[in-house]
């Protein structure tokens, strides 16, 4: 069977901007594009009157509950909930002064949450009464479950790209009109259905970065005889059969046994399989700083550790030291698959079939330079295609999917230095299109291809 010619994927940049410059809303695309700075107070007001800011700020409380149950846990929770911790953080400075200060609405560290007020003010005043209600509903919902919000998010970065574009958007789903995400329009070409998936870190995962934080929790006090007085590195590296035990008691079981091994210093296995394996390390080679890079931070662990791309624990004594813990399973892990069986699924039961389709993925642990290192890797004729590639190749060739006429991923979004007074916020788009889809037409190239500023602060 020939495959598409996913050789001419596309790689471009996305992003939001905020700066001093005149708002532009264009009324009919529902999205705000460009705010300026001096409407944040006032938008954020209208913000928390439409919404309610108590549903951020319970999801705040109850994550810090969490939070004191284990130390572990607060990075974690506030990368998940950023959303929530943001607006949080506003909400605070309104109790505090009665309204934003105007300082604050150039601090970059709140644009997302900004971008998020901003484009959900423009849905609900482009909205019907019983429209409006139901994507306030689901922004109630997302702020319980950091996967829906990922997943409103992406979905509004790719309303608002098309927005840019000049194209009118409608939002099936919501008004009840189909079960993909964005109903596309405009621009010279036939009606196109989006449907956005965002792909959390834990994607086909044998063991879940929450399931080895609470196990670190679990584990802590029977390695406290180990760290304390620890001075140098000592990396630690636990291998289960398949996955963590489910429960609670086979868990304490576990941390037990493992930290007599542990302290008594010994590379060994347990009864049900799980292996051990310790070495030491130079605490220099991994600390680089007051505020280590975590995706430097993230190398230097797999270097340590000799694993690849594992969630790892890491514990600082006072003395200096360094404890290190990856946790992974003997059995591989199937992100790749377990991306393409959600798209698969998407292009058989939420897209319709008689229109094309697009597929628009987040990839949540993917950053902007990770994702253009694997295009242009995939650019480079002398080395070989990548997972990545070969996954979307074998995709895109199926007869039963001639309706996709592309499917595309998008990084993790992050701010980039200001250039003339703006501040983007944004990633990068690798997409593949289909070309010999019966649905193509001429006005589907060129899809990501944009110079963008997508902005909605």
């Amino acid at each position: 069977m020939e495959q598409p010619r996913v050789p001419t994927a596309g790689v471009a940049e996305t992003g939001n901007v905020a700066g001093e410059h005149p708002c532009q809303i264009q009324k009919f695309l529902m999205l705000a594009l460009d705010v300026h700075t001096s409407q944040v107070p006032e938008m954020f007001q209208r913000f928390c009157t439409a919404i309610g800011e108590e549903h951020w700020r319970k999801r705040v409380r109850q994550c810090k509950q969490e939070m004191k149950g284990n130390v572990f846990l607060h990075d974690y929770l506030v990368r998940e909930n950023d959303m929530a911790f943001q607006l949080d953080h506003l909400s605070e400075l309104v109790h505090r002064f009665g309204r934003i200060p105007l300082a604050e609405a150039e601090n970059h560290h709140v644009y997302p949450a900004l971008a998020l007020v901003a484009q959900t003010l423009s849905v609900l005043d482009a909205s019907k009464k019983d429209d409006a209600e139901r994507f306030r509903r689901r922004l109630h919902g997302a702020f319980k479950n950091p996967a829906d919000m990922r997943g409103l998010r992406l979905e509004l970065v790719a309303a608002t790209h098309f927005a840019r574009r000049g194209q009118r958007i409608s939002w099936p789903e919501t008004n009840g009109t189909g079960t993909f995400d964005l109903l596309v329009e405009g621009d010279g070409h036939a009606p196109l259905e989006v449907e956005c998936k965002s792909i959390g870190e834990d994607k086909g995962r044998r063991i879940h970065r929450r399931e080895i934080i609470d196990f670190a929790a679990l584990l802590k006090p029977h390695v406290r005889s180990t760290t304390s007085g620890l001075r140098r590195g000592l990396s630690v590296v636990v291998t289960v059969p398949d996955r963590l035990p489910s429960s609670h008691r086979e868990k304490v079981d576990l941390a037990k046994a493992l930290g007599h091994i542990i302290f008594a210093g010994s590379t060994g296995d347990l009864a049900d399989g799980t292996s051990v394996r310790m070495t030491e390390f130079d605490v220099a080679q991994a600390v680089t700083g007051s505020q280590p890079d975590p995706s430097e931070l993230r190398a230097t662990v797999d270097a340590i550790s000799g694993t690849n791309n594992r969630s790892a624990i890491v514990i600082g004594t006072r003395e200096g030291g360094m404890l290190t813990l990856t946790i992974q399973s003997r059995r591989d892990d199937a992100f790749m698959a377990s991306v393409f069986n959600t798209l698969s699924d998407a292009a058989k039961h939420q897209l319709t079939g008689t229109r094309a389709g697009m597929l628009l993925t987040g990839f949540d642990g993917l950053d902007g330079e990770q994702l253009r290192s694997i295009a242009a890797q995939d650019q480079d004729s002398s080395q070989p295609a990548t997972a990545l590639r070969v996954a979307a190749s074998r995709f895109l060739s199926s007869d039963t999917r001639n309706h996709v006429v592309g499917v595309g991923f998008v990084s993790r979004s992050a701010l980039r230095a200001p250039t003339s007074g703006l501040v983007e916020s944004g990633g990068t788009a690798y997409y593949f299109p289909k070309r010999e889809s019966t649905f193509w037409c001429d006005g589907f190239s060129g899809m990501f291809e944009w110079s963008s500023k997508v902005t909605a602060t």
